[in-house]
């Protein structure tokens, strides 16, 4: 009986267990559809703020603006490729001469490039 009565216990619990949770899936499945419903009737409104928006513009914008420190951009991508090759350089260089610091080499010259990049920002 003990055998029979281990083997029955799951099963009267998971029965059980699913009598108990039977409304609440009917909760669930309700919910699911309003949200379906939800996502299917804002379909149709999705970008009409944008769509208003361009509508009642007083001014619209016929000409791309520029930068005028475009200059800034510039030195940007040299220093980008600058900086590497001459740390490099500095390195090779230093190194034939017995000099074995090229980790504060390199990030000083990152500390550099980034404390004048702060200073550009400002």
């Amino acid at each position: 009986q003990v055998e029979v009565f281990l083997c029955r216990a799951p099963q009267r619990l998971w029965s059980r267990i699913a009598e108990q949770m039977a409304p609440c899936s009917i909760v669930v499945r309700a919910a699911l559809v309003l949200s379906w419903a939800v996502v299917a009737l804002a379909q149709s409104v999705r970008g009409a703020a944008e769509k208003a928006a361009v509508a009642t513009a007083e001014f619209p914008m016929r000409e791309v603006p520029t930068n005028k420190h475009s200059d800034l951009a510039i030195a940007s991508m040299v220093a980008s490729i600058a900086v590497p090759i001459v740390s490099l350089a500095v390195m090779f260089a230093l190194k034939e001469k017995g000099w074995c610091g090229a980790c504060y080499l390199i990030g000083g010259l990152i500390f550099a490039a980034w404390l004048i990049g702060a200073y550009v920002t400002l």
